[in-house]
């Protein structure tokens, strides 16, 4: 079973739904197998092997939970860039007592952070609307002069809801493209940094899109309780598990393409043991892997807790920092990695 799960993520789910909901049982499997481990190597220790390279043949899928090469990687060295993934949730704006104090405090914590490229997801902005600006006083604050932004979706009275990449470096070049039956997609500006040009991606995929009661539902599920509502959630589920692949093959090809060293940012609604994951992620370093810390939780809701959000980056890159600022100011935490040219 512990070998399928590694097998699980290099396949789409749009051929076989069959194992994607195998990476949930991951650390359950490997527990049960270390717990063999020991059994084994007290009644008969030539069995204990079985279990012992079963785990070690997927000790990346371990660095991506617990991410061991930061206990021998860790760094105070000064970063010469920073970037922040940050899915503000449309700053708070539909709640409508606290929206301006969610506002604040979110470019506050971005001011705070002083990032050199900020990436968001589920921003608003509407130039129509004086009473709640957004993206202006975050450039003020940082200090960047340099912005990308697309509308995923908009409505009525110029508002704009989609993907924003703010730099202090100069974007000299920026394309868009939002998803096929969707409200979600991707943007990539190209932004100088020193001498060297790089691709900086904003990605967005498809979010499960349940809504209160499907939440509040798990929190309170019982073995007890009818399953057909449960049968409801796993089917929206399955379907945007779907729909994310798809979207993350769009991504990579994008990427593949690229004449620059690329790092990727954003919210992938999906964990890191999943063929979202994997696809998007193939040949690049994740910055939890290399100096984050466990758990590394980017999004916490309703007793459920996942790293979705991420930073990814080319090689020959250094990153030097990695972290999660667990401020409950969206239903997401911000991400910021800090990098170093290597020489």
């Amino acid at each position: 079973m512990l070998i399928m799960v590694y097998f699980s993520a290099q396949i789409s789910p749009e051929k076989t739904l069959a194992v994607a909901l195998l990476p949930f049982a991951y650390i359950a499997l490997v527990i049960i197998n270390l717990v063999f481990v020991i059994f084994w190597l007290i009644f008969k220790w030539k069995y204990s092997f079985i279990s012992f390279f079963s785990i070690l043949a997927g000790v990346k899928f371990i660095n991506l939970i617990f991410p061991l090469l930061s206990i021998f990687h860790s760094s105070e060295e000064k970063a010469d860039f920073t970037i922040m993934s940050y899915n503000v949730m449309i700053f708070g704006f539909y709640d409508w007592d606290n929206n301006q104090q969610i506002k604040t405090d979110i470019i506050e914590l971005i001011d705070e952070e002083n990032t050199d490229i900020l990436c968001l997801q589920e921003a608003y902005w509407n130039k129509q609307n004086q009473n709640f600006v957004t993206l202006t006083p975050i450039m003020q604050k940082i200090e960047a002069e340099y912005i990308t932004q697309a509308s995923m979706a908009t409505a009525v009275g110029g508002q704009n809801f989609g993907l924003v990449t703010i730099s202090r470096f100069p974007i000299v070049n920026s394309y868009s493209q939002t998803f096929e039956k969707s409200f979600n997609g991707f943007i990539y500006s190209d932004i100088v940094i020193n001498e060297d040009t790089v691709r900086v991606y904003n990605v967005h995929l498809q979010s499960i899109q349940l809504d209160q009661n499907d939440y509040t539902m798990i929190e309170e599920f019982t073995e007890s309780d009818d399953n057909t509502k449960m049968k409801i959630v796993l089917k929206k589920y399955l379907s945007s598990l779907t729909k994310r692949a798809a979207q993350a093959e769009i991504v990579k090809e994008s990427v593949d393409s690229s004449k620059y060293p690329v790092f990727i940012c954003g919210d992938f609604n999906d964990g890191p043991l999943t063929y979202t994951y994997f696809t998007i992620a193939e040949d690049l370093k994740d910055s939890f892997v290399i100096q984050g810390k466990y758990p590394g939780y980017t999004w916490d809701n309703f007793n459920i807790k996942q790293r979705i959000d991420y930073v990814l980056f080319d090689k020959k890159y250094d990153c030097v920092s990695h972290k999660v600022v667990e401020k409950e100011l969206s239903d997401h935490f911000p991400v910021i990695a800090g990098f170093n040219i290597d020489d």
